[in-house]
């Protein structure tokens, strides 16, 4: 899994310390105490949530490949944490809507740039690009190996055994 990027897209339970430095607030805040445990959950740290969902403009959605009961715990963990909110109580867009949808448009653009000059300034360039959703950057370069590698490198915290060797998820939810 991608410790960061996940950046608002990770949640944590109460009092978790080790994800205090991560700008995970609006997933937390809405969280909030609503598990006493971490059963029936995907925590980022022990699972890898990167093949739990595939990553839409305006949307995160469950990976098909899941089994029945790994789907039931990916879509426990969004319904904890209201991934696909986008408003807030007070009818105010969610961040967390409004940041994935940037960085969509952000990684779209990048990929026409990629597209007009492939070098590797560029890909270098791309994979310092992203400021957080990089699972958004992933799925527009998912057919490109060498950027997604990039952006992987450039991800703080991320756990590279949670990706194959073509910079695509692993096929299984449980690290090893």
């Amino acid at each position: 899994m991608i410790i960061d990027n996940f950046k608002l897209n990770n949640i944590y339970i109460k009092n978790y310390k080790k994800y205090d430095e991560l700008e995970l607030k609006v997933c937390n805040r809405i969280k909030s105490d609503n598990n006493e445990t971490r059963d029936g959950y995907i925590f980022p740290d022990i699972q890898n949530t990167a093949y739990a969902y595939k990553y839409e403009k305006t949307k995160v959605i469950l990976n098909e490949e899941l089994s029945s009961d790994e789907k039931l715990l990916a879509q426990a963990t969004l319904d904890l944490v209201d991934m696909n909110r986008k408003t807030d109580s007070t009818n105010r867009k969610d961040d967390r809507y409004l940041h994935r949808m940037i960085e969509w448009d952000k990684a779209q653009d990048s990929l026409e740039d990629f597209i007009a000059n492939s070098s590797p300034e560029m890909i270098r360039q791309i994979g310092r690009s992203p400021s957080g959703f990089i699972s958004s950057w992933l799925a527009i370069f998912q057919e490109y190996k060498e950027v997604k590698k990039e952006i992987l490198l450039n991800t703080i915290g991320t756990d590279s055994n949670c990706f194959d060797d073509e910079y695509n998820p692993t096929r299984r939810l449980e690290k090893q």
